[in-house]
C-alpha cells in the first residue's frame, strides 16, 4: 500500500534527522493517524515495518520509540544515514565512506582470488561478465543499469573463488545500495567504472594477480571519490560555502 510506504519513509526521515524528542518517542498512533489523514491500521503497518527493520521498538500499551542511531545502522539500513546528509554529523559521512571502502576491498579480494585459483571455465565466465560491465558502462544512457551487472560480477567472483561468506557480503552490499540508490545512483561515474572493468579484463584472462592488486585499487577509488566529491559539493552549495 502506497500510503503505508509514504508514512514509513516520512517517519524514517524524522528519525534520521533527529526531529523526535530526546527520549526518541514517536507520536501516538492516534496522533499520527490524524496528521496523515489515514486509519490507525495504516499507521500500525508503517510502524511494524520500521520495527522489522530495527529502527524502532514497540511495547504493548506504550508509544513506539526510535532506536539510537549508532545502534540501528547496518549495511541494509545504511540509507537511513543519507537523509539530510549535508547537515549530518561527520560519523554519517564516515559510514558512507566505509561502505565504499568495504565494497572496494571485497571487489579486489574476490578478483585477486579468482585470478590465482579459479578454474579456467569459471575465470572465462568472470571475464565475460567483466566485458558486459564494461559495455554496460560505455553505453550508459544515464540510468546506470550497469550497477546490477557490477553486483552480478561480484557474485560470480564469490562463486568462482569459493567464498560463500563473501557471497553473502555481496548480497548485503547490493541491498544497502538499493536503500540509498535514490541519492547515490545519479552520481555514479560510468566512465570510471568502464575504465576499471576494461583494465581488469587482461589481468583476469592472463591471471596477472600482481598487476590487479597493484593497479585496480586506485581505479576503484576513483569511482567512489566521484560520488563522495559530488555529495560534498552539493552539501557546500546547500550551505553557501
Amino acid at each position: 500500500m502506497r500510503q503505508v510506504t509514504n508514512i514509513e519513509e516520512e517517519l524514517e526521515r524524522m528519525i534520521s534527522r533527529g526531529e523526535l524528542p530526546e527520549t526518541g518517542t514517536l507520536p501516538s498512533e492516534q496522533m499520527l493517524a490524524r496528521r496523515y489523514g489515514v486509519a490507525r491500521g495504516t499507521i500500525r503497518e508503517a510502524l511494524m515495518r520500521l520495527a522489522t527493520r530495527g529502527l524502532i521498538v514497540r511495547h504493548q500499551g506504550r508509544q513506539a520509540r526510535a532506536v539510537a542511531f549508532e545502534h540501528v545502522v547496518t549495511l541494509e539500513n545504511l540509507g537511513v544515514a543519507l537523509h539530510d546528509l549535508e547537515r549530518a554529523p561527520p560519523q554519517r559521512w564516515r559510514l558512507l565512506e566505509g561502505y565504499f571502502e568495504l565494497k572496494r576491498e571485497t571487489t579486489l579480494e574476490l578478483l585477486a582470488r579468482c585470478c590465482a585459483h579459479a578454474p579456467p571455465r569459471e575465470l572465462e565466465r568472470l571475464a565475460n561478465a567483466c566485458f558486459a560491465l564494461r559495455d554496460g558502462a560505455r553505453w550508459d544512457d544515464g540510468a546506470r543499469h550497469w550497477v546490477e551487472q557490477e553486483f552480478e560480477l561480484l557474485r560470480l567472483a564469490a562463486h568462482a573463488a569459493d567464498r560463500p561468506g563473501h557471497f553473502l557480503l555481496v548480497q548485503s552490499l547490493e541491498r544497502a545500495f538499493r536503500g540509498m540508490a535514490g541519492v547515490v545512483r545519479p552520481l555514479l561515474a560510468s566512465d570510471a567504472v568502464r575504465h576499471w572493468a576494461e583494465s581488469a579484463l587482461p589481468w583476469l584472462t592472463e591471471r596477472d594477480v600482481e598487476a590487479l592488486r597493484r593497479d585496480l585499487p586506485p581505479l576503484l577509488l576513483a569511482c567512489d571519490e566521484h560520488v563522495l566529491g559530488s555529495l560534498e559539493s552539493a552539501s557546500a552549495v546547500t550551505h553557501g560555502r
